[in-house]
């Protein structure tokens, strides 16, 4: 029955890197992002297809099981990504005031002078 899993992820993951490499060819993504994505698709895949992999490196750091690696490592991951995302829109709220301030700024310089 793991097998049928195994094969369905293997397709999944080959369509999610090809999905990749398209946004990083279409400049939709850099190399940082492109990379972080091929090898986080890459180490599920040998999880779904080694899954004592897990077991064996949770061992090796101290931790019991391997379901319990990946929950640490899942939980890491999405909480540096929800930070990067959180400074990405903070700094983008600031440009986005900057262009505002500036714009508003121009315009009414323009209607003070043809007034």
């Amino acid at each position: 029955m793991i097998i049928i899993f195994q094969i369905l992820f293997l397709i999944f993951t080959l369509f999610a890197i090809v999905l990749v490499v398209k946004r990083k060819k279409a400049g939709e993504i850099g190399k940082k992002g492109a990379f972080f994505w091929v090898l986080f698709w890459l180490t599920a895949l040998v999880a779904v297809w080694w899954p004592n992999s897990t077991s064996i490196l949770a061992n090796y750091l101290g931790i019991g099981r391997g379901t319990d690696f990946v929950l640490y490592i899942s939980l890491i991951v999405i909480f540096y990504l929800l930070f990067r995302l959180h400074v990405k829109i903070e700094s983008i709220g600031r440009d986005i005031t900057k262009v505002v301030r500036k714009e508003a700024l121009d315009n009414t310089y323009e209607n003070s002078t043809h007034s």
